[in-house]
Parts: C-alpha cells; sequence; structure tokens
C-alpha cells in the first residue's frame, strides 16, 4: 500500500443530498426501541445534529488507517458507499476485502443494513488532458476572486457573494446579491472600476438576485434534512425511497417517501414518536428557530402515514 503522502491526498467528501458543515449544536434523540410484528427489533433512529455523517466516519475510519482517500460519496438510492483510493490495481485487489470490512463495521453499528459498497481506484486526469476551456476559466476565476471580494467589503459583505464567470467569450460576469440589496448601481460601478483597474477582459457586470430570508432559512434547514437522511436511508425496516424538502411562504415542507404499508404499524409509529421527539428538543428548536414545517411521511400508496406540522 502506498505510503500516505499529505501534499497529494485530497480528502473530498462527496454526499449526493445537500449537506451543510456548519453543524452548530450536539443532541440527540433516542426512542427506546420497539419490535415489530415479527418479533424483530426495529433499527433505533439516532436524530443527532452534531453527529458524524456516515461519508465522514468512513473517511476519518480509513484515513486512520493510513489510506489515501481521493473522495468518499454517497448515492441515496439505491444506497451505494462509493470510495475513490490512490492504490495500484494490485494493492485495490489486496485492499478491497479490509476496506470493506470496515465499512460494513461502521454501517452494522449505524444499523444500515441495506447498501452497497463501491471501492475504486482514482484514476488522474493528467494537466495536459484537462479542457483547455475549463482550465482557463478557472485560472481566471483564481484571479477574478480577490478583486471582487476586496470590492465588495467596502460594501460591507465580509463574506464574498458568489460569482459566475462561464462563458470567457461573452465576457459576462454574474455576481450573486439579496434581493434587499438597494446599492446595486453603485456596486456594479465600483467592480466594474476595479476589473478595469486590474486590466481584466470583462465586458459585463450582471447581478443574480435570491431571497436573503428564504436563503437563511435553508440554511438552517439543510442540517436538519442531512441528519434525517443520514439515520434512515439504508435501513430496511423503514423502506426510505426519497426524502426531499421545501421552502414556500416563509414554510418548509419535508416530504418522506417510504414503501411501509398499513401492516408495518409499528414501524409508522416509531417513526412518528422519533420525529416528534425530535422537533422537541432546543437544540432541534434552536437551530430552526421560529420556522413553520410540516413534515409528511408517504406510505407504499402514497397514503399519508405520518404528518407534523407546526404553524
Amino acid at each position: 500500500m502506498k505510503v500516505k503522502r499529505n501534499l497529494l491526498k485530497k480528502p473530498h467528501i462527496i454526499v449526493s443530498f445537500a449537506i451543510a458543515f456548519f453543524f452548530l449544536f450536539i443532541s440527540n434523540t433516542t426512542i427506546s426501541v420497539v419490535m415489530a410484528s415479527n418479533g424483530k427489533k426495529l433499527a433505533p433512529i439516532r436524530l443527532d445534529i452534531g453527529g458524524n455523517s456516515v461519508a465522514r466516519e468512513v473517511f476519518d475510519t480509513l484515513n486512520r488507517a493510513d489510506y489515501e482517500i481521493m473522495s468518499v460519496g454517497l448515492i441515496p438510492y439505491p444506497y451505494t458507499i462509493t470510495i475513490s483510493l490512490h492504490l495500484t490495481n494490485e494493492e485495490l485487489e489486496k485492499e478491497k476485502p479490509i476496506v470493506t470490512k470496515k465499512v460494513e463495521e461502521i454501517l452494522a453499528a449505524r444499523y444500515i443494513d441495506d447498501y452497497k459498497i463501491k471501492i475504486e481506484k482514482f484514476e488522474n486526469v493528467p494537466p495536459n488532458e484537462l479542457p483547455s476551456k475549463s482550465e482557463e476559466i478557472h485560472k481566471e476565476m483564481l484571479n477574478l476572486f480577490p478583486i471582487i471580494s476586496k470590492t465588495m467589503k467596502k460594501f460591507g459583505y465580509d463574506t464574498p457573494p458568489s460569482i459566475a464567470y462561464n462563458d470567457i467569450k461573452s465576457g459576462i460576469l454574474i455576481i450573486e446579491l439579496p434581493n434587499t440589496e438597494k446599492r446595486k448601481k453603485t456596486i456594479k460601478q465600483a467592480v466594474e472600476k476595479a476589473l478595469k483597474k486590474e486590466k481584466f477582459k470583462i465586458k459585463k457586470v450582471e447581478f443574480k438576485l435570491y431571497n436573503k430570508s428564504k436563503r437563511l432559512q435553508d440554511y438552517r434547514w439543510s442540517p436538519i434534512i442531512s441528519t434525517i437522511s443520514d439515520n434512515l436511508i439504508g435501513k430496511s425496516d423503514y423502506m426510505l425511497k426519497g426524502i426531499s424538502y421545501q421552502i414556500k411562504n416563509g414554510k418548509t415542507y419535508i416530504s418522506l417517501n417510504t414503501e411501509l404499508d398499513k401492516s408495518k404499524s409499528e414501524n409508522v409509529t416509531y417513526l412518528k414518536e422519533t420525529f416528534k421527539k425530535f422537533f422537541t428538543l432546543e437544540s432541534t428548536k434552536t437551530q430552526i428557530k421560529k420556522d413553520a414545517y410540516e413534515l409528511i411521511i408517504y406510505g407504499k400508496s402514497k397514503q399519508v402515514l405520518v404528518k407534523i406540522t407546526k404553524n
């Protein structure tokens, strides 16, 4: 196995859900384990806002074992853990069973029993094979960012806004601003002046406006959605097939689509009790502030199994 080289290591955590990495509060809820109708204990659900995700735990475990990890990813449906390692073909074949066992132990400890594990060799793309256009845009963005950041700081933006510059030929630079911003004309002039001074070939500066209140609410709920998905996906007891959420008119709507039916009443009851307790935790209430929300768990035939609402 290759010796771990910090300079070459690229620790990327890739998760298909939109996961925010700013967990602010640590608390959890675990309802006493109940029995299903077939006498089997249901997999416990531990809703922990500050807990490590599966991807993070897999990454940390392999990292401690001195593997040179290029990425750890999760594909929700079917639930698949993907791992890319910097190994030769021979090393990969030798290490696969060892890595697989480590991942299986992590999943077993989390009561995840319905999954696939995909371990592959990282395929490095030589620099001269990178698309020239993408490389050119990347370099231009690296040069643009500090100029935009410095200019926007004069207007009170300590955190630089997102910028987009997808087509060098068009020469259009797009900057994201909250829809409450009243100084758009002044900001545009300041940005254009800064770019001209540095001799950037930008023909036009445009703004993409976003709803600041809605975005802040989205930031509040991203850890909640991540926590739910990370604790339900891959557990056959709950047959989760999809999770989605949207923010509409200041209210957060969460939908969990399952394959459960009325014969799984113990499973449904356990889900309902777990979520009801989760939303009563002080840490959860602090995280979502006074946001209104509605969580619905749908069954196999799209019937509503659980509905929890706060207006």
